[in-house]
């Protein structure tokens, strides 16, 4: 049996029609790298019933913590930035109770962009709100957006090679993404970082216990398959831990 993979959903606005009702949904990269490393993927839908979501929850094997808008500075007792992009409390609540459970779990994870940044948030971290004012020695972090591409190789990050994330590549660096105009500040309770892009900005983040729980900032899920073919690894990885 190929384990069941879950991963969180997205909030789709219509705009041709925005009274419509949200669509809750996420975008095919993920289902693909998941089938690709041998798992089963399902989207959980966001619910206001916990105990519909506990329900898939525990159908999941492992869990992708996906990326999407920024999480609400709230969340790490902040006032939000002008520039802080489609905030939902409502996902962010569904998003963190999941993560909850995980952590309590020791259930297999990985968290994606706003993934891994709501795994930081739940550990006690925070954000930069907007780089380009909070971190502005560092890099375009959002020039894979602009050249309006997922497969931009945009950076070679360093990656510890002691790391969990390092064992997984066998590797010291890889090129990625990076569709962000948020990142790690400071690291939350528990967690250490794992990657780095050339500014020193965190890139990727895990729990320094033995819960697989691993973050990265960029999208893998859309290199995995042509751009950059060892982040297929990391799905892999995922799935490998989500059969023990």
């Amino acid at each position: 049996m190929r384990p069941l993979i879950a991963i969180t959903p997205g909030e789709v606005h219509n705009q041709l029609e925005p009274w419509s009702p949200v669509t809750y949904g996420q975008s095919y990269t993920y289902i693909e790298a998941i089938e690709h490393a041998g798992g089963t993927p399902f989207i959980i839908p966001l619910t206001k019933d916990e105990a519909v979501l506990q329900q898939l929850y525990n159908l999941a094997d492992g869990i992708v913590f996906a990326g999407g808008n920024d999480p609400d500075p709230a969340l790490y007792g902040e006032v939000s930035h002008p520039t802080v992009a489609d905030a939902s409390p409502f996902r962010d609540h569904v998003d963190m109770q999941l993560l909850r459970w995980a952590l309590r779990d020791k259930k297999p994870l990985l968290g994606i962009c706003r993934g891994m940044q709501l795994l930081n948030i739940l550990q006690g971290g925070s954000l930069y709100q907007h780089l380009p004012e909070d971190f502005p020695e560092g890099s375009d972090h959002n020039s894979s957006t602009k050249r309006e591409t997922l497969t931009d190789i945009a950076h070679v990050l360093r990656v510890e090679k002691s790391s969990k994330l390092g064992a997984i590549f066998a590797s010291e660096s890889i090129g990625t993404n990076t569709h962000h105009h948020q990142g790690i500040k400071t690291l939350g309770e528990g967690l250490i970082a794992n990657a780095w892009s050339e500014d020193g900005l965190i890139e990727g983040l895990e729990m320094t216990n033995d819960h697989f729980a691993i973050g990265v900032q960029s999208h893998p899920e859309s290199l995995e398959a042509e751009a950059e073919p060892r982040w297929q690894k990391f799905f892999s990885a995922l799935v490998i831990e989500a059969k023990r």
